[in-house]
């Protein structure tokens, strides 16, 4: 036998490597090929599948079509009919489909997706044909919570729409103790849709609404008689609302997160933060004011604009890049991070050094974390030098009122804190629907554009520490004040 030499063995680990690295490349794509979708097409056509939502059937320009096993429809044409909103978007490729409070978003080819902004695996993925595009119907028809079932006798997929109850049921409250945290777990028979919080004083009590609740206990209260909880007290407030009252011992705000399926609340109340919040003043060493207590746990999720591969704009003098906008957008979420933490504020940054995140991760990381406010950092460029000035960009949503705070009065806060307190020119606070990072986070959401990288005056004020010192403090001033507007009921 021939011996290997050293040459052809560093040959074929590089090859392995090289293999390992390809796979790892090109993970979440599946190469369907063109001889699989015209089994599939040449199958389908001999062999039709037909679709039944609801009890009626569905025809549609494009039928479906069964690849590899599994069978895809058009979205638009069985979604829309059980009243769900199908969006595309043709830049990234990405069909989202929004039915009740589920949400799904696919990529054409990608057999990863997000699933209320879980990322999960598909067995085939969304794919265009003769320009329409279909999507895995068991799938997304499951990650929408509805029936689906194959009659084989007939070639027919049947969809049921989500069967929709009046009422979230409250089944359960209860209350446990860990090493550094009390937590009282709020657990619902189904989803629960839509929650709100705040604070009340003198005596002091953590207050949670659940909205679409049914109580179903027959218990009123929980008493716990601890160092920071008296008692836990529940009730159906009014038709439609379950109050969870939380009596207190001192001013300690809770913590509120969700069970992956979203069917429980948890309310974590820590042991230490006593002893943190009497570090705190009334002001920051900066001047701020110290966030209301009520609200020094609702997450506020920093997201510093562009990164990684994605500069952002640019200002070119003389042929050379003297600032990218991805860098100041940076510099400046790191002043506003500080700023907020420095006045009792829970925050969470996106990206805390230059990395890439795509447009659509942003929202379902903040979403994912169940965050209470959004802030998009950002700066502006424009084809015209003499474009200038700061604009605030909101989306009000319809559930907004969960939160308590409004995005639209958040928006023209830091408009009115900018323009006074860095002599910008006033480009007003401006309704813009479109925009992702907006309109696909749950909670309110806004976008700051502080100046201009193509104007000659602004860039000479956003190259100073000053500028960017003053505009994270124009909008920490801001996001403190409609937090403690939301605090407190």
């Amino acid at each position: 036998m021939r011996r290997l030499t050293r040459f052809t063995l560093f040959t074929f680990f590089f090859f392995i490597a090289f293999l390992i690295t390809v796979h790892t490349a090109y993970a979440d794509k599946i190469l369907i090929s063109q001889a699989d979708i015209k089994e599939g097409l040449d199958f389908c056509s001999e062999f039709p599948v037909s679709l039944q939502v609801d009890g009626e059937t569905v025809v549609s320009d494009v039928p479906p079509v069964i690849i590899k096993d599994r069978t895809l429809i058009p979205a638009r044409a069985v979604f829309e009919s059980m009243g769900a909103d199908v969006e595309w978007n043709e830049d990234a490729r990405l069909v989202e489909v929004n039915l009740g409070t589920s949400n799904v978003q696919l990529t054409i080819d990608s057999k990863i997706a997000f699933v209320n902004g879980s990322q999960t695996s598909m067995d085939v993925p969304a794919m265009i044909l003769n320009d329409r595009t279909l999507i895995p119907v068991r799938f997304v028809g499951e990650s929408l919570n509805c029936a689906v079932d194959w009659d084989n006798l007939n070639r027919t997929v049947i969809l049921s729409s989500p069967v929709i109850n009046e009422y979230t049921g409250i089944s359960d409250i209860t209350f446990t103790e860990d090493t550094d945290k009390y937590r009282v777990v709020v657990e619902g028979k189904d989803v629960i849709e839509g929650i709100k919080s705040f604070a009340y004083s003198k005596p002091e009590r953590f207050v949670i609404d659940i909205k679409n609740a049914l109580l179903n206990i027959e218990e009123d209260r929980i008493d716990t008689n601890n160092d920071l909880i008296s008692s836990i007290r529940f009730s159906q407030f009014e038709p439609g609302v379950v109050r969870v009252v939380i009596d207190l011992e001192d001013k300690i705000a809770g913590k509120i997160s969700f069970s992956p399926e979203k069917d429980s609340i948890y309310i974590d109340f820590s042991k230490s933060q006593e002893d943190d919040d009497k570090k705190l003043g009334e002001t920051t060493q900066d001047g701020l004011a110290v966030v209301d207590w009520g609200a020094a746990e609702k997450l506020v999720v920093i997201d510093p604009g562009h990164g990684g591969k994605d500069t952002g704009s640019r200002a070119i003098r003389n042929g050379e890049v003297i600032l990218n906008e991805k860098d100041i957008n940076l510099d400046i979420a790191h002043r506003l991070n500080r700023l907020l933490q420095e006045a009792g504020v829970s925050t969470y940054m996106l990206r805390e050094a230059d990395t890439h995140i795509s447009l659509y991760e942003r929202p379902a990381l903040a979403n994912a974390a169940n965050a209470y406010l959004y802030i998009s950092v950002h700066n502006n460029s424009a084809d015209n030098p003499k474009a200038k000035g700061v604009e605030t960009f909101y989306y009000s949503k319809e559930n907004e009122s969960n939160y308590g705070i409004y995005s639209k009065d958040l928006a023209k806060m830091i408009q009115k804190e900018m323009v006074n307190t860095l002599g910008l020119f006033d480009r007003g606070a401006k309704s813009e629907p479109a925009y992702a990072v907006l309109n696909k986070t749950q909670m309110p959401a806004i976008i700051i554009e502080g100046a201009f990288l193509s104007n000659a005056d602004d860039l000479k004020l956003m190259m100073t520490d000053e500028f960017r010192e003053q505009y994270a403090r124009s909008a920490a001033k801001s996001i403190i004040k409609i937090l403690d507007m939301g605090a407190g009921d």
